[in-house]
């Protein structure tokens, strides 16, 4: 690896670290969530890892990426 290509992998890294932290943040308890932080962090992820989309939806399909069980 460059040290070009390190620097935007190390920028690109502190971009996910603050929109991660961010979803979770906005996912609170029952009670305290902010719903539309979570949408908006949940989309910002997304268009970030350039999930892709729910056939025919508008919501970012992260499961497809999830660890599958055996």
């Amino acid at each position: 690896m460059t040290v070009n290509e390190n620097y935007y992998l190390e920028e690109f890294k502190k971009v996910i670290r603050e929109a991660l932290a961010n979803y979770m943040r906005s996912e609170g308890c029952s009670c305290c969530q902010d719903w539309d932080e979570h949408a908006k962090n949940k989309k910002e992820l997304g268009e970030l890892l350039d999930c892709g989309k729910y056939d025919g939806e508008d919501e970012y399909d992260f499961y497809q990426y999830a660890t599958k069980n055996s």
